[in-house]
Protein backbone atom coordinates (compact mmCIF):
# COMPACT_ATOMS: atom_id res chain seq x y z
CA UNK A 1 0.00 0.00 0.00
CA UNK A 2 1.26 3.50 -0.82
CA UNK A 3 0.88 6.08 1.94
CA UNK A 4 0.60 9.78 1.20
CA UNK A 5 1.86 12.24 3.81
CA UNK A 6 -1.67 13.46 4.47
CA UNK A 7 -2.92 9.90 4.97
CA UNK A 8 -0.05 9.23 7.36
CA UNK A 9 -0.78 12.34 9.35
CA UNK A 10 -4.47 11.52 9.63
CA UNK A 11 -3.60 8.09 10.99
CA UNK A 12 -1.14 9.50 13.50
CA UNK A 13 -3.59 12.18 14.58
CA UNK A 14 -6.32 9.61 15.05
CA UNK A 15 -3.96 7.50 17.15
CA UNK A 16 -2.86 10.47 19.21
CA UNK A 17 -6.43 11.44 19.98
CA UNK A 18 -7.42 8.02 21.27
CA UNK A 19 -7.94 8.21 25.03
CA UNK A 20 -6.79 5.08 26.76
CA UNK A 21 -9.69 3.61 28.68
CA UNK A 22 -8.66 1.31 31.48
CA UNK A 23 -10.73 -1.83 31.74
CA UNK A 24 -11.78 -2.54 35.32
CA UNK A 25 -13.30 -5.59 36.91
CA UNK A 26 -15.03 -5.97 40.22
CA UNK A 27 -12.37 -5.79 42.93
CA UNK A 28 -13.90 -8.70 44.81
CA UNK A 29 -13.35 -11.01 41.83
CA UNK A 30 -9.57 -10.59 42.09
CA UNK A 31 -9.00 -10.26 45.84
CA UNK A 32 -6.04 -12.40 46.87
CA UNK A 33 -4.92 -13.10 43.29
CA UNK A 34 -1.25 -12.71 42.38
CA UNK A 35 0.37 -11.42 39.18
CA UNK A 36 4.11 -11.62 38.52
CA UNK A 37 5.46 -9.00 36.10
CA UNK A 38 8.73 -10.19 34.53
CA UNK A 39 10.51 -7.25 32.93
CA UNK A 40 13.26 -8.08 30.44
CA UNK A 41 15.03 -4.87 31.34
CA UNK A 42 15.73 -2.67 34.37
CA UNK A 43 14.08 -0.02 36.47
CA UNK A 44 14.90 3.39 34.99
CA UNK A 45 14.75 2.19 31.37
CA UNK A 46 12.01 4.42 29.98
CA UNK A 47 10.23 1.75 27.98
CA UNK A 48 10.02 -0.63 30.94
CA UNK A 49 8.91 2.16 33.25
CA UNK A 50 6.12 3.09 30.83
CA UNK A 51 4.89 -0.50 30.47
CA UNK A 52 4.84 -0.86 34.24
CA UNK A 53 2.91 2.41 34.65
CA UNK A 54 0.23 0.94 32.41
CA UNK A 55 0.14 -2.30 34.41
CA UNK A 56 -0.16 -0.48 37.73
CA UNK A 57 -2.86 1.86 36.40
CA UNK A 58 -5.05 -1.13 35.58
CA UNK A 59 -4.36 -3.22 38.68
CA UNK A 60 -4.79 -0.46 41.24
CA UNK A 61 -7.85 -1.15 43.40
CA UNK A 62 -8.49 -4.64 42.00
CA UNK A 63 -7.22 -6.55 45.03
CA UNK A 64 -4.41 -8.12 43.00
CA UNK A 65 -0.94 -8.46 44.53
CA UNK A 66 1.66 -7.43 41.96
CA UNK A 67 5.28 -8.56 42.18
CA UNK A 68 8.04 -7.42 39.82
CA UNK A 69 11.12 -9.35 38.65
CA UNK A 70 13.66 -7.71 36.33
CA UNK A 71 16.04 -9.60 34.04
CA UNK A 72 18.30 -6.57 33.35
CA UNK A 73 18.96 -7.52 29.71
CA UNK A 74 20.19 -4.03 28.82
CA UNK A 75 22.77 -4.16 31.61
CA UNK A 76 23.68 -7.86 31.33
CA UNK A 77 22.84 -8.94 27.76
CA UNK A 78 24.90 -12.14 27.44
CA UNK A 79 23.18 -15.50 27.01
CA UNK A 80 24.69 -16.78 30.26
CA UNK A 81 23.46 -13.76 32.21
CA UNK A 82 19.95 -14.05 30.80
CA UNK A 83 19.76 -17.79 31.38
CA UNK A 84 20.77 -17.19 35.00
CA UNK A 85 18.14 -14.44 35.28
CA UNK A 86 15.52 -16.86 33.96
CA UNK A 87 16.47 -19.44 36.59
CA UNK A 88 16.14 -16.78 39.28
CA UNK A 89 12.73 -15.85 37.88
CA UNK A 90 11.78 -19.51 38.16
CA UNK A 91 12.64 -19.43 41.85
CA UNK A 92 10.37 -16.41 42.29
CA UNK A 93 7.56 -18.27 40.51
CA UNK A 94 7.95 -21.23 42.88
CA UNK A 95 7.93 -18.99 45.94
CA UNK A 96 5.31 -16.39 44.89
CA UNK A 97 2.97 -18.83 43.10
CA UNK A 98 1.43 -16.29 40.71
CA UNK A 99 -1.99 -16.86 39.15
CA UNK A 100 -0.87 -15.07 35.96
CA UNK A 101 2.56 -14.07 34.66
CA UNK A 102 3.12 -10.99 32.46
CA UNK A 103 6.30 -11.33 30.38
CA UNK A 104 7.47 -7.98 29.01
CA UNK A 105 9.78 -7.85 25.96
CA UNK A 106 11.93 -10.39 24.19
CA UNK A 107 14.32 -11.73 26.82
CA UNK A 108 11.53 -12.80 29.16
CA UNK A 109 9.97 -14.83 26.35
CA UNK A 110 13.20 -16.25 24.93
CA UNK A 111 14.90 -17.27 28.16
CA UNK A 112 11.99 -17.89 30.56
CA UNK A 113 8.66 -18.57 28.88
CA UNK A 114 9.80 -20.59 25.86
CA UNK A 115 12.07 -23.08 27.68
CA UNK A 116 10.17 -23.38 30.98
CA UNK A 117 6.53 -22.28 30.67
CA UNK A 118 5.41 -23.47 27.26
CA UNK A 119 1.93 -25.06 27.57
CA UNK A 120 2.30 -25.02 31.37
CA UNK A 121 -0.51 -24.60 33.88
CA UNK A 122 0.56 -21.00 34.61
CA UNK A 123 -1.16 -18.52 32.23
CA UNK A 124 1.22 -16.10 30.53
CA UNK A 125 0.48 -12.74 28.90
CA UNK A 126 3.39 -11.43 26.85
CA UNK A 127 3.90 -7.88 25.60
CA UNK A 128 6.59 -5.86 23.85
CA UNK A 129 7.64 -8.68 21.49
CA UNK A 130 8.95 -6.87 18.42
CA UNK A 131 7.06 -7.72 15.24
CA UNK A 132 7.08 -11.53 15.32
CA UNK A 133 6.07 -13.64 18.32
CA UNK A 134 6.28 -16.90 16.37
CA UNK A 135 10.07 -17.02 16.75
CA UNK A 136 9.41 -17.98 20.38
CA UNK A 137 6.84 -20.58 19.37
CA UNK A 138 3.82 -18.43 20.29
CA UNK A 139 0.98 -18.98 20.69
CA UNK A 140 1.03 -21.71 23.34
CA UNK A 141 -2.08 -23.13 24.99
CA UNK A 142 -1.40 -21.00 28.08
CA UNK A 143 -0.46 -17.71 26.38
CA UNK A 144 -1.74 -14.64 24.62
CA UNK A 145 -0.10 -11.27 24.06
CA UNK A 146 0.48 -7.95 22.34
CA UNK A 147 3.09 -7.76 19.59
CA UNK A 148 5.01 -4.47 19.30
CA UNK A 149 5.13 -2.98 15.79
CA UNK A 150 6.42 0.29 14.31
CA UNK A 151 4.89 2.65 11.74
CA UNK A 152 7.76 2.11 9.30
CA UNK A 153 6.02 3.07 6.05
CA UNK A 154 4.57 6.17 7.66
CA UNK A 155 7.97 7.20 9.02
CA UNK A 156 9.61 6.87 5.60
CA UNK A 157 6.76 8.84 4.03
CA UNK A 158 7.34 11.67 6.51
CA UNK A 159 11.12 11.74 5.95
CA UNK A 160 11.21 11.32 2.17
CA UNK A 161 10.25 14.91 1.21
CA UNK A 162 13.40 16.14 2.98
CA UNK A 163 15.80 13.46 1.65
CA UNK A 164 17.97 13.46 -1.45
CA UNK A 165 17.24 9.81 -2.23
CA UNK A 166 15.73 6.56 -0.95
CA UNK A 167 18.73 4.93 0.74
CA UNK A 168 17.74 4.05 4.32
CA UNK A 169 20.02 3.49 7.30
CA UNK A 170 19.42 2.17 10.83
CA UNK A 171 21.63 3.07 13.79
CA UNK A 172 21.24 1.55 17.25
CA UNK A 173 22.79 -0.30 20.15
CA UNK A 174 23.53 -3.94 19.40
CA UNK A 175 21.07 -6.15 21.30
CA UNK A 176 18.77 -9.13 20.89
CA UNK A 177 15.79 -6.92 20.08
CA UNK A 178 17.64 -4.57 17.73
CA UNK A 179 19.21 -7.40 15.71
CA UNK A 180 15.75 -8.90 15.33
CA UNK A 181 14.19 -5.58 14.33
CA UNK A 182 16.78 -4.85 11.65
CA UNK A 183 16.25 -8.26 10.06
CA UNK A 184 12.50 -7.68 9.96
CA UNK A 185 12.81 -4.13 8.62
CA UNK A 186 15.09 -5.28 5.83
CA UNK A 187 12.89 -8.22 4.90
CA UNK A 188 9.48 -6.53 5.10
CA UNK A 189 10.18 -2.95 4.10
CA UNK A 190 13.55 -2.41 2.41
CA UNK A 191 14.22 -5.58 0.37
CA UNK A 192 17.55 -6.11 2.12
CA UNK A 193 18.89 -2.69 1.10
CA UNK A 194 18.70 -0.91 4.48
CA UNK A 195 22.22 -0.28 5.79
CA UNK A 196 22.58 -1.32 9.43
CA UNK A 197 24.89 0.25 12.02
CA UNK A 198 24.79 -1.57 15.39
CA UNK A 199 27.21 -0.30 18.02
CA UNK A 200 28.38 -1.10 21.54
CA UNK A 201 30.07 2.13 22.67
CA UNK A 202 29.49 5.88 22.42
CA UNK A 203 32.64 6.29 20.28
CA UNK A 204 31.30 3.64 17.88
CA UNK A 205 27.99 5.49 17.78
CA UNK A 206 29.68 8.74 16.77
CA UNK A 207 31.74 7.06 14.04
CA UNK A 208 28.67 5.26 12.69
CA UNK A 209 26.58 8.42 12.74
CA UNK A 210 29.18 10.33 10.71
CA UNK A 211 29.53 7.44 8.29
CA UNK A 212 25.77 7.29 7.78
CA UNK A 213 25.70 10.96 6.72
CA UNK A 214 27.77 9.92 3.69
CA UNK A 215 26.23 6.53 2.91
CA UNK A 216 22.43 6.91 3.25
CA UNK A 217 19.73 9.51 2.55
CA UNK A 218 17.54 8.89 5.64
CA UNK A 219 18.55 7.46 9.00
CA UNK A 220 16.49 5.71 11.67
CA UNK A 221 18.13 6.45 15.04
CA UNK A 222 16.66 3.65 17.09
CA UNK A 223 17.90 3.31 20.68
CA UNK A 224 20.85 4.37 22.84
CA UNK A 225 19.89 2.34 25.93
CA UNK A 226 22.75 -0.04 26.61
CA UNK A 227 25.44 1.88 24.68
CA UNK A 228 28.56 1.91 26.84
CA UNK A 229 29.77 5.31 28.11
CA UNK A 230 26.75 7.09 26.64
CA UNK A 231 26.60 10.82 27.45
CA UNK A 232 23.08 12.08 26.74
CA UNK A 233 23.77 15.83 26.53
CA UNK A 234 27.03 15.47 24.64
CA UNK A 235 25.38 13.01 22.21
CA UNK A 236 22.46 15.38 21.58
CA UNK A 237 24.89 18.21 20.77
CA UNK A 238 27.02 15.93 18.58
CA UNK A 239 24.03 14.69 16.57
CA UNK A 240 22.66 18.21 16.11
CA UNK A 241 26.02 19.60 14.97
CA UNK A 242 26.72 16.79 12.49
CA UNK A 243 23.26 16.11 11.04
CA UNK A 244 23.09 16.47 7.26
CA UNK A 245 20.26 14.04 6.43
CA UNK A 246 16.72 13.67 7.85
CA UNK A 247 16.45 11.29 10.78
CA UNK A 248 13.56 9.40 12.34
CA UNK A 249 12.91 7.57 15.62
CA UNK A 250 10.23 5.33 17.08
CA UNK A 251 10.92 5.60 20.83
CA UNK A 252 9.81 8.66 22.81
CA UNK A 253 13.17 9.27 24.53
CA UNK A 254 14.95 9.45 21.15
CA UNK A 255 13.31 12.77 20.16
CA UNK A 256 16.48 14.84 20.92
CA UNK A 257 18.32 12.76 18.30
CA UNK A 258 15.84 12.74 15.39
CA UNK A 259 14.06 15.20 13.16
CA UNK A 260 10.79 13.23 13.33
CA UNK A 261 9.71 10.76 16.00
CA UNK A 262 6.70 8.47 15.64
CA UNK A 263 6.77 7.42 19.26
CA UNK A 264 5.14 4.20 20.38
CA UNK A 265 3.30 4.37 23.69
CA UNK A 266 4.71 1.88 26.24
CA UNK A 267 1.72 2.35 28.54
CA UNK A 268 -0.47 0.82 25.80
CA UNK A 269 1.43 -2.47 26.16
CA UNK A 270 1.08 -2.48 29.96
CA UNK A 271 -2.59 -1.52 29.96
CA UNK A 272 -3.48 -4.26 27.49
CA UNK A 273 -1.37 -6.89 29.30
CA UNK A 274 -2.81 -6.13 32.73
CA UNK A 275 -6.39 -5.88 31.45
CA UNK A 276 -5.93 -9.23 29.72
CA UNK A 277 -4.46 -10.76 32.90
CA UNK A 278 -7.62 -9.67 34.75
CA UNK A 279 -9.77 -11.34 32.09
CA UNK A 280 -7.83 -14.55 32.66
CA UNK A 281 -8.27 -14.26 36.42
CA UNK A 282 -12.02 -14.01 35.81
CA UNK A 283 -11.99 -17.28 33.89
CA UNK A 284 -11.24 -16.53 30.24
CA UNK A 285 -8.72 -19.06 28.84
CA UNK A 286 -5.61 -17.38 27.36
CA UNK A 287 -5.96 -19.45 24.20
CA UNK A 288 -9.32 -17.81 23.47
CA UNK A 289 -7.86 -14.29 23.55
CA UNK A 290 -6.35 -13.31 20.17
CA UNK A 291 -2.81 -11.96 19.91
CA UNK A 292 -2.99 -8.27 18.99
CA UNK A 293 -0.69 -5.44 17.84
CA UNK A 294 -0.21 -1.97 19.30
CA UNK A 295 -1.98 0.86 17.48
CA UNK A 296 -1.05 4.13 19.18
CA UNK A 297 1.73 6.61 18.43
CA UNK A 298 2.70 10.24 19.04
CA UNK A 299 4.22 12.44 16.33
CA UNK A 300 7.08 14.65 17.59
CA UNK A 301 8.94 17.28 15.53
CA UNK A 302 12.44 18.38 16.61
CA UNK A 303 12.61 22.08 15.66
CA UNK A 304 16.32 22.39 16.48
CA UNK A 305 17.02 19.64 13.98
CA UNK A 306 14.68 21.22 11.42
CA UNK A 307 16.50 24.55 11.71
CA UNK A 308 19.86 22.80 11.32
CA UNK A 309 18.65 21.14 8.11
CA UNK A 310 16.86 24.22 6.79
CA UNK A 311 13.50 22.46 6.83
CA UNK A 312 10.21 24.33 7.10
CA UNK A 313 7.33 22.00 7.91
CA UNK A 314 3.88 22.38 6.43
CA UNK A 315 1.25 23.76 8.82
CA UNK A 316 -0.65 20.44 8.64
CA UNK A 317 2.37 18.65 10.11
CA UNK A 318 2.86 21.18 12.89
CA UNK A 319 -0.81 21.12 13.82
CA UNK A 320 -0.63 17.35 14.23
CA UNK A 321 2.66 17.10 16.10
CA UNK A 322 4.15 17.68 19.52
CA UNK A 323 6.87 20.29 19.11
CA UNK A 324 10.28 19.65 20.69
CA UNK A 325 13.31 21.94 20.90
CA UNK A 326 11.78 25.42 20.86
CA UNK A 327 13.27 26.44 24.21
Amino acid sequence: MSWTTSTCLRLVLAAALVIISIARVDADSCDGKRILFVDSYNEGYEWSDGVLRGVKAVLGGTGVTLRIFRMDAKLHPSDNSQMEAALNAGKVIEEFKPDVLIASDDSASKYLVMPYLRDAALPVVFCGINWDASIYGYPYKNTTGMVEVDLVDQMVELLRPYAQGDRMGYLSVTSLSERKITRIYNKRFFHGRMKVYLVKTYDEFKRAFLKAQEEVDMLHVSNYAGIDRWDHDEAAAFVLNHTRIPTGARLPWMKPFALITLAKVPEEQGIWAASTALRILRGTPPSSIPIVKNKRARLVINMKMAKRLGIVFEPAVLETAEIFGLE
